[in-house]
């Protein structure tokens, strides 16, 4: 396993040094398994990284909540929901809600290459207009290394929500999130929800992906790669995975971006409603 992540760091300084354009790069672990399931008959001592260990994540799914409908405002906006850019038409997708340490102010996380000047507001599935529902202005994005952004909300048009949207389902149509939990795991189950191709899931092909634009010097890293379905709309969408298998209503998003943003002198946390 050292060898491997040897090898993936030389390439990553090759990409870093060279700087190509439109590639991805990751540890295929299906590739990586078969060679390991191939060495089997040899007896061999697998040594794992120390944090794969325990990549369990308990949850606590007893969490008090509160109504933020007490403000009398009418309309939820989920994680999914559609983002339109005011001044530039331009689309993304609301990944979960955030409130601040210090003022308990409430924002979006979202994808930080949707960053354009000008408010942002909701825009529901299957919109072609705007409808005129404010949130706020981008007011914290990062393009390159990290890809997220923070909308603040500076309007009471919208109400915050601790909830996916899955409205295409008969069933669950608003998925609870209970907490937050970064994947620790090749090969589990995974899910995304966004305003152009709604709720669609698959499996976690690498950890820890680099991804090359086609800008000089942009690149991003610490990428989960899967193969879920997405499109131009869906950037910066929920990600997530349900608490098990037996409970399809409650969920954990992937939260990894707290610890960047703490770096970087911003203190938010995970808005599970209370």
């Amino acid at each position: 396993m050292s060898q491997i992540q040897l090898n993936f760091d030389e390439i990553s300084l090759l990409a870093y040094k060279f700087e190509p354009k439109l590639l991805f790069i990751y540890t295929d672990m299906e590739i990586n398994n078969n060679f390991i399931n191939a060495t089997n008959p040899f007896n061999p001592t697998i040594i794992y990284d120390e944090d794969q260990e325990n990549p369990s994540v308990s949850q606590n799914l007893a969490q008090s909540r509160r109504d933020f409908d007490s403000r009398n405002l009418e309309v939820k906006v989920l994680g999914g929901d559609g983002l339109l850019n005011e001044d530039t038409g331009s689309r993304c997708s609301v990944g979960f809600w955030a409130k601040s340490f210090s003022r308990e102010d409430f924002s979006i996380v979202t994808a930080g290459h949707c960053y354009a000047s000008g408010e942002y507001s909701y825009y529901p599935w299957g919109s072609t207009n705007s409808s005129g529902l404010l949130i706020g202005p981008m007011i914290f994005d990062l393009n390159d290394h990290y890809d997220f952004g923070i909308i603040s909300l500076n309007y009471e048009s919208v109400v915050p929500t601790f909830s996916i949207r899955n409205t295409d389902a008969d069933q669950y149509t608003e998925l609870i999130i209970t907490g937050g939990a970064p994947v620790s795991n090749h090969n589990v189950h995974i899910c995304k929800s966004g305003y152009t191709t709604h709720l669609t899931c698959g499996r976690v092909y690498g950890l820890n992906g680099i991804a090359l634009g086609n800008e000089s010097e942009v690149m991003l890293y610490n990428l989960i790669i899967t193969d879920f379905v997405s499109d131009y709309g869906d950037s910066g969408g929920s990600a997530f995975s349900f608490v098990s298998p037996q409970d399809l209503h409650s969920v954990v998003v992937n939260d990894k971006i707290f610890k960047e943003l703490d770096e970087r002198d911003r203190y938010y946390e995970l808005y599970l409603g209370k």
